[in-house]
């Protein structure tokens, strides 16, 4: 593997052990909790430890300051922050490279809503596409970072709206604008709170956003994505409301539907799967790509 990627060397003991383009990073994984690594002594050489109940990083060797990985079509800086992400999720990669597909001529410009859009990995992607985003994120932090991200690819004029806000909240005012997207990407977290300090839920509060969602997509021409990690929702749940909502069978009368879902992987070095939360993809038969770029099986 290329040196400039990313990789998943092994996994266990409630933590994981990747490689951002040559930098080892040892980090908590939940998913991880209750299986074994398989090569214990490879964990002496990490670059990087996060201490979750700390809060806080031991650098064995110096972060690189200019990190970054190939993710494809788009490169993504890789820097270290306090919660102990890094800003980039590794087991999004095959949904970028399917919202990163391009269309075969389209008439119009393609409009893309990306709401939880954390530091921006599916914004590159959709945007190196061809498509005009609107990046919705609470945390100015990680707009800014998305800011950044352009840059880095060298499209520091790309059609992107940066946009400070709640997703929830922003995407209800759209409906009631009658906006309409042709994709909308959607990675909400478990729980946490929003600028306001009111708690979200996944459980609870992922229907009444999906509702205003699907009001948003243009319905002669759409893609949806929605991911998560959490043992309250699945998959399952998810296109079970879409089928509640009527939301399937229009979209299927009007043009024909393509639906994918399950769950999505990382791999490590020997071929081991860790799990990494629920994924469905749902698309407009008109929406598929011209192209299909399967270089890569990860980052």
């Amino acid at each position: 593997m290329s040196n400039d990627r990313y990789e998943l060397i092994d996994f266990g003991d409630g933590r994981k052990l990747e490689s951002f383009a040559g930098h080892l990073v040892d980090r908590p994984c939940p998913a991880a909790m209750a299986l074994t690594p398989h090569n214990p002594q490879r964990w002496n050489d990490a670059d990087a430890y996060y201490d979750s109940q700390a809060k806080s990083w031991t650098h064995h060797q110096p972060w690189p300051s200019m990190l970054d990985v190939d993710c494809g079509t788009f490169r993504m800086p890789v820097r270290p922050t306090p919660f102990g992400h890094v800003g980039i999720f590794p087991e999004q990669f095959d949904n970028w490279r399917w919202l990163g597909s391009k269309l075969a001529d389209p008439v119009d410009p393609q409009h893309a809503l990306n709401l939880f859009g954390y530091t921006g990995a599916s914004t590159m992607a959709l945007v190196v596409a061809g498509y005009h985003v609107a990046h919705v994120d609470a945390a100015k932090p990680n707009v800014a970072a998305t800011r950044h991200a352009a840059l880095h690819n060298a499209i520091p004029d790309a059609p992107i709206r940066y946009l400070v806000d709640d997703a929830a909240k922003f995407a209800a005012r759209e409906a009631r604008r009658r906006r309409q997207y042709h994709t909308i990407v959607l990675d909400p977290p478990a729980y946490g709170h929003g600028p306001s300090g009111k708690a979200w839920r996944l459980e609870r509060d992922l229907w009444p956003l999906l509702t205003d969602c699907l009001r948003l997509l243009d319905p002669g021409s759409f893609r949806l994505l929605i991911t998560g990690h959490s043992p309250e929702v699945e998959a399952a749940n998810v296109t079970d409301f879409l089928a509640g909502s009527g939301f399937l069978g229009r979209a299927r009368d009007a043009s024909g539907l393509l639906l994918e879902s399950g769950r999505s992987q990382l791999k490590d070095k020997i071929g081991r799967s860790l799990d990494a939360g629920f994924y469905v993809r749902v698309q407009s038969r008109d929406q598929r790509p011209a192209t299909h770029d399967a270089r890569h099986a990860n980052c």
